[in-house]
């Protein structure tokens, strides 16, 4: 790690973003200092020494909402983008590994569903189910899983025709070797991209669908319900939407951010995987119903 944060001002900067949003969602006591549904004060009170960001429209305390926001946010962008690339990489690099029909059958799977409206999957998912936390994570799980499946194939297409893996086959070593042993060691790089691009996507999704009304249901915080709540009483304190959304700016960029510092790290390492092309294994965010571009297939 000290290697890729040397002259690495981008993965530096990166990390110094997402260490407070970090720590915070992970022990919101040390700032909140009230539950972010108690009722604590008059609706709209100015920021000062007890309210250090005023309260909300209900004379909630806003600074607390936002703490216990992030948990809800991080745990949805990080569970679901971790879910995400298990499964995606399980199967994309088996099947790139092994080759022939079944990998022909992942990849057309994969173009129908990056194909499909990613705003409409997730929104059918969620009305269909039912909002809660784990619902968005499941449906984003599979909104993002075809991406990293059609990523890690083409790693495994490029990397299965190196001299070490051939060797490796010659010497009688089975494919679950080779893929734990070989490949993903080599493309622990550009995978480790994929997953940070991959992390602010979802945490733009599971604001979109917050704010939408199909996200983390009330009176539970969310930055994207907080947006929402925001919009209705604008002209009775503008700085209420605010927050929220810089909140959800800072952790996207610090992504971001720490997704180009590894690309960085990868290239200057010089390792098997520099070579290859580093592409994001997900979809667009949810907000633009795109996808991104994908492996050499």
């Amino acid at each position: 790690m000290r290697r890729w944060l040397h002259r690495n001002p981008r993965l530096l900067v990166g990390l110094i973003l997402l260490a407070p949003f970090m720590i915070t969602a992970a022990v919101p006591g040390l700032i909140a200092r009230y539950s972010p549904t108690d009722l604590v004060s008059a609706p709209f009170e100015p920021p000062s020494s007890e309210f250090r960001l005023g309260t909300d429209e209900l004379g909630r305390d806003i600074l607390s909402r936002l703490v216990y926001a992030a948990r809800t946010d991080i745990k949805i962008s990080l569970g679901a983008t971790l879910l995400a690339a298990l499964i995606g990489l399980s199967i994309g690099f088996w099947v790139g590994y092994r080759g022939g029909w079944l990998s022909t059958l992942s990849l057309r799977v994969t173009d129908v569903m990056l194909a499909f409206p990613s705003i409409l999957l997730a929104l059918f998912l969620v009305a269909v189910v039912g909002p809660s936390d784990w619902i968005i994570i499941m449906a984003l799980t599979i909104l993002y899983a075809p991406g990293f499946t059609r990523f890690s194939r083409g790693m495994a297409i490029s990397l299965r025709e190196r001299a070490f893996v051939e060797a490796s086959v010659i010497s009688g070593a089975r494919p679950r070797y080779v893929i734990r042993k070989h490949l993903l060691p080599n493309a622990i790089g550009p995978t480790l991209v994929g997953v940070s691009l991959t992390a602010a996507y979802t945490l733009l999704a599971a604001a979109t669908l917050s704010y939408l009304g199909l996200g983390t249901p009330p009176p539970a915080p969310s930055w994207g319900n907080m947006l929402q709540s925001s919009f209705g009483t604008v002209f009775q304190d503008w700085r209420y939407g605010i927050w929220p959304g810089l909140c959800i700016v800072i952790v996207a960029l610090g992504y971001m951010l720490v997704a180009e510092g590894i690309e960085v790290a990868v290239q200057r390492s010089g390792s098997a995987s520099a070579d290859v092309a580093v592409t994001t294994p997900g979809t667009a965010p949810i907000t633009a119903g795109e996808t991104t571009g994908s492996a050499a297939s």
